[in-house]
């Protein structure tokens, strides 16, 4: 009886090492996760007392995306990921820090079945993520400003997949409080780590675009179809798209691109058959299932392969936008260094990087890559009980009113400013073009936010019901010192308007700032030398805006004018950042972006609407005319200079 006792426990201890064995690729609880769960648990709390959450999904189904139909927010927000070096960072904001456990999904699946994405190594070793997120995003206090995210990052082990180079790497997607399920989390393609990565000024990118002949043709002939009465085509096409970043690949079958652009819109091959310089829209979890956009064409899916594609990200992006250097910034850095501006004043601003892009294996120079701004971008600043509510996207517009047409406006914020839901299509678009909640939203925010500011002088708590006022100091602050003439105050443009969940108030969101701190190409307007509190716009005249007017020129009205005072310490703390005080931080930014792409940034071929050649120069000339930029160090000296001696 002892013998066959034995024996059958030498059995039982032989069938759990074999067991033991066979889980060895199974993550490992980090010895970290424990104490940058409870830091992220924390921060989130702060701002979530309040509100409910909300998503597209949940409310009807209305796109989330800036321009990209294919943003469906938290419902869709995991994706395949795989690393070479083994490890993954989880999301620094979420609450939930378990990788995915499930292998059901292969890292090689083809054809468009699921989401897909290959990593290998290169040479050089591994690259270097970083640890934190602080460049992210910034800590903002829950009575005046918007929720930021945790800086730290949960270092996560992933899963080995059976191929011995390529691993699942897991990561988080979003970040709120609400946790991201781990089936869901398996899809994003690097998570934050790879996000940080991406757009830090020190990292070396370049993105392969791959589009087959029919394809290609389709987005000429998507272009040929709707250009013209301010009409454009919002159809993805198809094309395969690796990322390098540093020394990792990421390879992405089946992505959407379109063409990008307003007023710079040019299909990619121009009339007499040379090549165009074009910028791109490109979306991570399109379908191309649209019977209406794709006739015979549209894909057909099972169930779970279209759930996966909806699911896919990059980096912990739905898509990425990508622009030419169309103001021939010979610095090729203003708008990244801008960023880091309006970070430092607390201010939500989408992330910009620097990138080699290959098209078709034909080397086109150096562009910027851009974070689109969607829910997926929100909920990585803000609490989740601020998600939910209405975005638009501000900018020009012949309907102003929303029933008529009366000729070109820009988002003034007067009582006679459009909104609604742009197509692209048929050219119809408004002074505030709903990018959330299209099904369920009855603009009504957005109508109580005119009224209150179109009255004639506002009571501090009427006004404090509809703006972040804080933030609002924060901002225009900010926007001053970027000078950008294009921009919400100097010619009512580029720029989203937010309103919060919780508490339904607005705060504005930096988009588009491609002619800032001393870009004159193109648009001559020096905003090195106005004063901080005109009352004019600089591309436009006499200032129209009333929030502007109300609040932070020469003469507010008696009840908004403690907001100028906010405004001119939002002022006087910026003016004294080394950003500004001198000309170091951006000569390290310029020299590193010069490093990693001076030898790329000529392109192949002189294309049909490139009017100057591209190169890394610190030198300008302000009076150049529109043909010509300031030097940075111009600009900065004369808008401090300016600064310093006005008076509200």
């Amino acid at each position: 009886m002892k013998k066959k006792l034995a024996l059958f426990l030498a059995v039982c201890i032989a069938a759990v090492s074999l067991t033991a064995c066979a889980g060895g690729t199974q993550p490992v609880d980090d010895p970290q996760a424990s104490s940058s769960q409870t830091e992220t648990s924390e921060a989130q709390s702060e701002g979530s007392a309040s509100g409910e959450s909300q998503n597209d999904a949940q409310s009807g189904g209305g796109s989330a995306s800036s321009e990209n139909a294919s943003s469906d927010g938290a419902s869709d927000s995991g994706s395949k990921s795989e690393s070479s070096n083994g490890s993954s960072s989880s999301d620094p904001a979420s609450k939930s820090s378990t990788p995915s456990q499930s292998s059901s999904q292969s890292s090689t699946h083809q054809s468009g079945n699921s989401s897909q994405a290959s990593t290998s190594q290169q040479s050089g070793g591994s690259a270097s993520q970083s640890s934190t997120a602080s460049s992210q995003s910034s800590s903002v206090s829950q009575s005046s400003k918007p929720q930021q995210s945790s800086s730290t990052q949960t270092q996560q082990t992933s899963k080995v997949t059976e191929q011995s180079t390529q691993t699942q790497q897991s990561s988080t997607s979003s970040q709120s409080s609400q946790s991201t399920s781990a089936s869901d989390s398996e899809y994003d393609i690097g998570g934050i780590a790879l996000y940080n990565e991406l757009f830090n000024i020190n990292s070396k990118v370049t993105v392969e675009i791959s589009v087959s002949d029919a394809e290609f043709k389709k987005l000429q002939a998507d272009y040929n179809k709707y250009h013209g009465d301010d009409k454009k085509s919002d159809i993805y096409r198809k094309a395969n798209v690796t990322f390098f970043v540093n020394s990792k690949k990421y390879t992405l079958e089946e992505v959407g691109i379109r063409l990008k652009g307003n007023q710079s819109l040019d299909p990619i091959t121009a009339s007499n058959g040379k090549p165009n310089l074009c910028s791109y829209k490109l979306s991570f979890d399109e379908t191309f299932d649209d019977k209406t956009d794709y006739g015979s064409d549209a894909k057909n899916w099972n169930d779970n392969d279209r759930k996966a594609r909806k699911k896919r990200k990059f980096a912990s992006m739905n898509g990425l936008d990508i622009k030419w250097n169309i103001s021939y910034d010979n610095t090729n850095i203003r708008e990244v260094y801008a960023t880091k501006l309006f970070e430092s004043a607390d201010v939500l601003v989408q992330k910009i990087g620097l990138s080699q892009l290959k098209f078709n294996g034909n080397n086109h120079g150096l562009v910027k890559i851009y974070e689109p701004i969607d829910t997926t971008f929100l909920r990585k600043r803000l609490p989740e009980s601020a998600i939910g509510g209405d975005l638009y996207k501000a900018m020009w517009s012949n309907r102003t009113s929303s029933k008529g047409t009366t000729g070109w406006r820009g988002a003034t914020y007067k009582s006679d400013n459009s909104y609604g839901v742009q197509d692209n299509k048929t050219g119809l678009k408004f002074n505030f073009n709903l990018k959330t909640n299209k099904k369920t939203s009855t603009h009504a925010q957005l109508k109580k936010f005119l009224a209150v500011i179109n009255k004639g002088d506002p009571t501090r708590a009427e006004i404090e019901s509809v703006l972040d006022v804080d933030y609002y100091a924060r901002f225009m602050a900010a926007s001053y010192f970027a000078g950008d003439p294009d921009d919400i105050r100097n010619n009512y443009n580029n720029h989203y308007l937010y309103f919060r969940k919780d508490n339904g108030k607005a705060i504005f969101i930096v988009y588009d700032n491609d002619r800032t701190l001393g870009i004159t190409y193109g648009l001559n307007k020096n905003c090195a030398t106005r004063n901080p509190y005109s009352s004019y716009a600089a591309s436009a005249g006499e200032q129209e805006n009333p929030l502007i007017k109300k609040t932070i020129s020469h003469n507010p009205t008696a009840n908004l004018s403690y907001i100028r005072d906010k405004y001119t310490a939002a002022l006087n703390s910026l003016s004294k950042t080394a950003m500004l005080t001198s000309d170091a931080d951006f000569n390290k930014m310029y020299n590193t972006a010069k490093s990693n792409y001076e030898s790329i940034i000529t392109p192949y071929t002189r294309f049909d609407n490139q009017d100057e050649t591209f190169r890394f120069d610190l030198s300008g000339n302000q009076n150049g005319g529109d043909r010509q930029n300031m030097s940075f160090e111009q600009f900065r000296s004369q808008i401090m200079n300016t600064f310093k001696t006005a008076k509200p």
